[in-house]
């Protein structure tokens, strides 16, 4: 019987700890210090909430950047089935869908010899990435100018001003947000 009290004992002060105190401060921390990120890194305009930084947006039209794909289930960048594609890359299904994409690209920059950049072809482990490649970003020039009517000069320049650098300058890669670049192209329209 005294092994049933005290085990509960310690049942109950663990729970309070990691089920309660725990918790609390955290989220109290988080809300004090990074407020921003700890509701989501959500973008409003206007007092509208049109989107996270940290999740991907699905844009398709020739007009603006497009991101890396996404293959979650229901729809594109759905938060709550979070998943990669789990198509071996060297099976015929994995080849068909990138082949669909290449096209994809290949319709809209039918004149085009350039390489199409990896991450602009295959979707990332989560499906929700927001972000592209530097070089996926200058790929896209051509197409988003012919569009959206505004310079290459103009796009070189809003992808340069939303290029997220290599963390201390040798991790990583150069990356650009690609909801981030849309707003600021929407901006210039």
């Amino acid at each position: 019987m005294e092994y049933i009290k005290k085990a509960s004992l310690i049942f109950i002060i663990m729970t309070v700890i990691t089920g309660i105190l725990y918790p609390v401060t955290v989220t109290a921390f988080a809300q004090i210090f990074v407020p921003y990120k700890a509701n989501g890194s959500i973008i409003k305009e206007d007092g509208k909430s049109i989107g996270s930084e940290i999740v991907g947006q699905n844009f398709t039209s020739p007009d603006y950047f497009w991101p890396r794909p996404s293959v979650t289930s229901d729809y594109p960048y759905n938060g709550l089935s979070s998943a990669g594609s789990n198509m071996s890359p060297t099976g015929e299904d994995f080849e068909k869908v990138i082949d669909e994409r290449v096209k994809l690209y290949k319709k809209y920059d039918e004149n085009s010899d350039k390489k199409i950049p990896v991450d602009l072809v295959t979707a990332s482990g989560s499906g929700l990435d927001p972000h592209i490649s530097l070089k996926g970003a200058i790929y896209q020039v051509d197409r988003v100018a012919k569009y959206s009517k505004v310079s290459k000069e103009k796009l070189l320049e809003l992808i340069d001003n939303n290029t997220e650098k290599k963390f201390m300058g040798i991790f990583g890669e150069d990356k650009v947000n690609v909801l981030n670049l849309n707003l600021d192209l929407e901006k210039i329209k």
